[in-house]
């Protein structure tokens, strides 16, 4: 499992472990499929927002102050987001692990590095690059609707409140990166499990809509799996916000060991 770099010393073995989780994410960061993730998300945002902002535009006068919230909470919240957001968080590296394999690439690479670490940093970059495409897609996307949207708004008047915002869009873009990353990483277990790249983006989707149909129509009480909850959360989560991160935390370490022990058993074929 460790090939060429066994007999070195610790400290060579763990800067061999960081060079190999930066040159993953390097990679995974700079694909273009990381970028059409990103702009993706960004289409998807305004698909969900299309009708109010049809409507904005084709109405006379202003609308009340702190409409563009309105509408981005209203996109997040739309089916079109909801059926995407498995598949744009699979886009940028879960197929990876897989191309390496059988390229024949990995036979090149691991005798620069050791098995963990690259096992490891293809893990880090995946969960990486699914959460962040969400996220940074979601960023632009309410900056774009914010300049598109507040010049049609009422200014505040004297003795009104302006309500706090910085706060909700940051846990937004928390429970989306952290979602993407759950997706991403599905994504590249289960085309390690299967050794189909098509299973790789299709995985997440399926996967998400069987606990979909599965809440809706049989166990409705068990909102726990519910996964438009974990992005769009009810008031009846215990816990709230970090409820969700503690959930998504253990299905982390589920399929995090279960891609790693099929890595390793993989890798010690080669």
């Amino acid at each position: 499992m460790e090939h060429g770099i066994y007999a070195l010393s610790a400290e060579r073995r763990r800067a061999a472990r960081r060079r190999t989780v930066l040159s993953c994410c390097v990679q995974a960061f700079t694909g273009p499929a990381f970028a059409i993730a990103v702009f993706g998300t960004v289409a998807v945002l305004f698909l969900g927002a299309f009708q109010n902002l049809y409507a904005l535009f084709i109405m006379d006068g202003l609308m009340e102050f702190g409409y563009h919230r309105t509408v981005f909470e209203s996109a997040i919240a739309s089916d079109v987001m909801t059926m995407a957001l498995p598949v744009l968080s699979a886009l940028p590296y879960t197929a990876s692990y897989l191309d390496d394999i059988r390229s024949g690439f990995i036979k090149e690479y691991l005798p620069r590095t050791t098995g963990w670490s690259y096992l490891t940093g293809k893990l880090l970059a995946c969960m990486l690059s699914g959460g962040l495409a969400l996220m940074l897609g979601l960023l632009l996307g309410a900056g774009l609707m914010s300049l598109l949207i507040m010049p049609k708004e009422l200014a505040l008047t004297a003795g009104e409140i302006l309500e706090p915002w910085l706060t909700e869009l940051t846990w937004i873009c928390v429970r989306y990166f952290a979602s993407g990353a759950f997706w991403s990483l599905v994504g590249m277990t289960m085309a390690a499990a299967t050794g189909s790249r098509y299973m790789a983006y299709a995985s997440p989707f399926i996967l998400y809509y069987v606990l979909i149909i599965l809440c809706e129509r049989y166990f409705t009480g068990l909102y726990l799996f519910y996964p438009t909850e974990w992005v769009n959360p009810s008031e009846t989560w215990v816990g709230g916000n970090w409820g969700i991160l503690a959930l998504l935390g253990e299905l982390y370490l589920l399929f995090a060991g279960w891609f790693l022990l099929l890595g390793k058993r993989r890798l010690e074929r080669l």
